[in-house]
């Protein structure tokens, strides 16, 4: 990340005090550091360089890995300073501090201060009129803020700090696509071995099913001839010439007259007529 180690170390400053610099110089040239290799190099104790870690381990600006001695049988931790946490606590701060400044910009000529010049304590008016205009660390009187000179300097940080933020902002997006870049390559190439290892399990499943399946008896199938194709015989068929009708005349014939037969009387005599 091209962020100027001048912002990085004014954030150390602040964060967990002047001394720790010297360990912030040892650990931003190369990553997990020994911590015995950081007390040799800054002629401290390991005691005191544990101390200075842990006041920038508060602020999450370092992270750690251990091994295990062989010999010795203790764990041996390594340090690395975390520049992109460091970069994402020092937009946070130059936002808040520059918002600040402009609220104090725009109220400076109606609200009055007091500052301590020994103690730096800064009060409103209200706050230094219960107290008597006195400090109430060390009993100094309290000095009222010139206004003009107190708008030159925050104008002054006020441009300092929006620069500052710009800087610290561009490093910021340029670190988070990169990471975004390096998940998205990570994540296809786990994909992409997930679906290696699918197929290979999905062959080796369809491998065993054909080693377990039963097999099946083959019959031996004679082949039948083919048949010959019968041309089929085409009937002829002549056409059927409708029959005339024909009407028979019906000759009558003559009836013959039967003669009456004679009758016979009481006696059994035939009478003629």
């Amino acid at each position: 990340m091209n962020v100027p180690n001048e912002l990085l170390i004014e954030l150390v400053k602040r964060v967990a005090g002047a001394d720790t610099v010297k360990l912030f110089e040892v650990l931003i040239k190369r990553r997990n550091v020994s911590e015995f290799k950081i007390a040799e190099k800054l002629e401290i104790t390991v005691n005191q360089v544990r101390n200075m870690i842990y006041r920038l381990q508060e602020h999450n600006l370092v992270s750690f890995t251990r091994k295990k001695d062989k010999v010795k049988g203790w764990y041996i931790y390594y340090w690395t300073f975390e520049k992109p946490k460091a970069v994402e606590l020092i937009v946070d701060m130059k936002t808040r501090e520059t918002k600040d400044a402009k609220k104090e910009l725009e109220s400076i000529e109606d609200i009055r201060h007091y500052l301590c010049k020994y103690c730096r304590t800064k009060l409103n008016e209200e706050e230094a009129l219960e107290l008597q205009f006195l400090c109430e660390g060390c009993g100094e009187i309290l000095e009222e803020q010139d206004a003009n000179k107190r708008r030159k300097e925050l104008t002054k940080r006020q441009k300092k700090d929006i620069e500052s933020l710009k800087i610290a902002k561009e490093a910021l997006d340029h670190h988070r696509k990169l990471v975004a870049r390096a998940t998205d390559r990570q994540l296809a190439k786990e994909k992409a071995e997930k679906d290696k290892l699918r197929a290979e399990a999905r062959k080796a499943a369809a491998a065993e099913r054909a080693l377990t399946a039963p097999k099946k008896t083959t019959k031996k199938t004679t082949k039948k001839a083919p048949k010959k194709k019968t041309t089929k015989s085409v009937k002829k068929t002549t056409k059927k010439v409708p029959k005339k009708k024909t009407t028979k005349k019906t000759i009558k014939q003559p009836v013959k007259k039967v003669a009456p037969k004679p009758k016979k009387g009481i006696l059994g005599r035939v009478f003629k007529k």
